[in-house]
């Protein structure tokens, strides 16, 4: 079983401390007598479902299309659950010692998904404390990306903090990939894949993505 793990890109989304258009558009349109249908958008590579790579905080850091297609399949995938509250860090704490040694990707699920659309999503989003980031890079050599349900691991109230939250994840020597405003709302306990498809674009830091979680039918 298939479920997509990521959201449909509307014309109006949710983005890091508002809200934006991608302008979706018609160029040509069968309703008008063009022979096809045609459209045409704009947005930033942050907005919606997307990944950082390590080029988004550093010069010599990885963009998107430095990964080879296996950097983006994880096959011991591994959820999460916490709570947090608006603003709050995600900290070092009881939930590090349930980390699986074989874990590829851990999927932070909040519930803060159920707040997509509403301005307490984007402007009190909660965050992750630089330290997980340092931690995880040190003790779990196997995790190669993290994912959460919320806009961004940078709380919008606390911006420097985010800064050093991104470049605790994402440095360049053994870096751990961001995978921000995921749909993480179904049911996960036979959750056994996870793919991450990003949009290949020659030079961007990061890039809107499909992800796709593969469930075991048993």
């Amino acid at each position: 079983m298939y479920r997509y793990l990521s959201h449909i890109l509307n014309n109006e989304i949710p983005v890091y401390g508002g809200s934006a258009s991608l302008d979706i558009c018609p160029v040509k349109s069968m309703s008008k007598g063009d022979p096809v249908n045609v459209f045409k958008f704009s947005m930033e590579n942050h907005w919606g479902t997307h990944v950082d790579c390590p080029a988004h905080f550093f010069k010599e850091g990885k963009k998107v299309v430095d990964y080879l297609p296996d950097a983006w399949h994880f096959k011991h995938p591994q959820i999460i659950d916490i709570n947090l509250k608006p603003s709050e860090l995600l900290v070092c704490d009881d939930w590090v010692r349930g980390i699986r040694p074989d874990s590829d990707i851990l999927l932070f699920h909040s519930n803060w998904g159920e707040l997509r659309g509403h301005a307490l999503y984007s402007n009190d989003n909660p965050g992750i404390h630089p330290e997980v980031g340092n931690y995880l890079r040190s003790k779990h050599p196997c995790i190669r990306a993290i994912g959460i349900d919320w806009i961004s691991i940078s709380p919008f109230k606390n911006k420097e903090l985010g800064i050093e939250a991104h470049q605790s994840f994402l440095k360049p020597d053994n870096p751990i990939l961001v995978i921000e405003d995921m749909d993480l709302s179904c049911e996960f306990s036979k959750l056994k894949e996870v793919w991450v498809i990003p949009l290949r674009v020659d030079g961007l830091d990061g890039a809107p993505c499909t992800v796709i979680g593969v469930f075991d039918e048993s």
